[in-house]
């Protein structure tokens, strides 16, 4: 039950797994940001973006267009409601439903990140493929995990950070560098690539 309100919030348990994911991600949400080099009139794609920290962050850049799809309409709601108060209700796209729904996006982006959840993914080659067509030549993908599951240890994050490699390249990105940070209970990883 609660490895489906982590993949999926519901109900009030769910707003509560959302406000702790929350203040769990606040510093790797930065960190990751920090790799995408957000500038002034982008647009950015969030897939998974819980209570919609991360997003609040990017809003806070000038004149961005920010896209948003996460599985929870518990977490779509609260988010909008987040976003709104920063924003009004200008340039802000959120969709409820799973990574894979993608394949019917039509927006071009400029970045592309996604926290602590591509691990719920169905299908993330074929999810990633489709992402890597709406982004813009030069755009930045960023992926972030930072294990939980029992017995994970810092080694954990390297080897997902490999396995996040090869998904990013089997899609078709390039430059693909891998970064780690200490935390705790496990080292996070980022996995950045670049659209040629």
């Amino acid at each position: 039950m609660l490895y489906e309100q982590f993949s999926k919030p519901e109900g009030w348990i769910g707003k509560c797994v959302g406000w702790f994911m929350m203040k769990e991600n606040h510093q790797i949400n930065k960190w990751t940001l920090s790799f995408l080099d957000i500038k002034e009139g982008e647009s950015i794609l969030e897939i998974g973006f819980g209570s919609g920290e991360a997003l609040q962050q990017v809003a806070k850049h000038k004149g961005v267009t920010l896209f948003g799809i996460d599985p929870s309409e518990v977490m779509v709601e609260g988010a909008m409601k987040r976003l709104r108060r920063e924003r009004g209700t200008g340039q802000i796209c959120l969709i409820q439903g799973p990574a894979g729904l993608l394949e019917f996006f039509d927006h071009r982006v400029d970045k592309i990140y996604a926290i602590n959840n591509v691990t719920y993914w169905e299908n993330p080659v074929e999810t990633l493929s489709c992402m890597k067509k709406y982004l813009k030549i030069g755009g930045r993908i960023a992926l972030t995990i930072r294990p939980h599951e029992k017995g994970a240890t810092d080694e954990t994050s390297e080897v997902l950070g490999g396995q996040l490699r090869n998904l990013l390249e089997k899609a078709g990105f390039q430059e693909v560098e891998v970064f780690l940070r200490p935390s705790r209970p496990n080292s996070s990883v980022c996995v950045v690539g670049t659209r040629i």
